[in-house]
């Protein structure tokens, strides 16, 4: 008695593997090229100096920081105002200051962070590194 075979026979299975794996790996491809082509920091993405001098939304335009920090200090200021114990929105803050170099002025708003929430741990972090810069920064 001859065993019968099942499911499909290797001459149909494999191309629809192939193809497939080669959607698979296109996708892959084009999430990871889209992934790690993201340039920038949270002052903007950089670009080259031909984009630099047509001035761009996210270009520092005076010496002040981009429109788009702009709109997130905004942002996080109004949602102080709204809730003043958001540990968390006076955190960001803090660490926004702590990121421009304005240790003085982070500081408070760390403490202010620890007030509300002694155990937040970002609040902590952020006031020991911007005394500690503070410190260092000082002649």
């Amino acid at each position: 008695m001859k065993k019968q075979e099942r499911g499909l026979p290797a001459r149909i299975y494999v191309p629809i593997v192939a193809v497939f794996a080669l959607l698979f790996l296109g996708v892959m491809g084009y999430l990871i090229a889209v992934g790690f082509g993201v340039t920038g920091s949270v002052f903007g993405k950089s670009g080259n100096a031909a984009n630099m001098s047509q001035g761009s939304a996210t270009s520092v335009q005076g010496g002040g920081p981009p429109a788009a920090v702009m709109e997130q200090l905004s942002t996080l200021r109004a949602r102080i105002a709204a809730h003043p114990n958001d540990d968390v929105a006076i955190t960001q803050l803090g660490d926004e200051y702590l990121a421009a170099g304005k240790f003085a002025q982070a500081i408070p708003l760390y403490q202010r962070a620890l007030k509300v929430n002694p155990k937040n741990v970002a609040a902590q972090t952020g006031l020991a590194e911007a005394k500690e810069s503070l410190r260092e920064a000082q002649p």
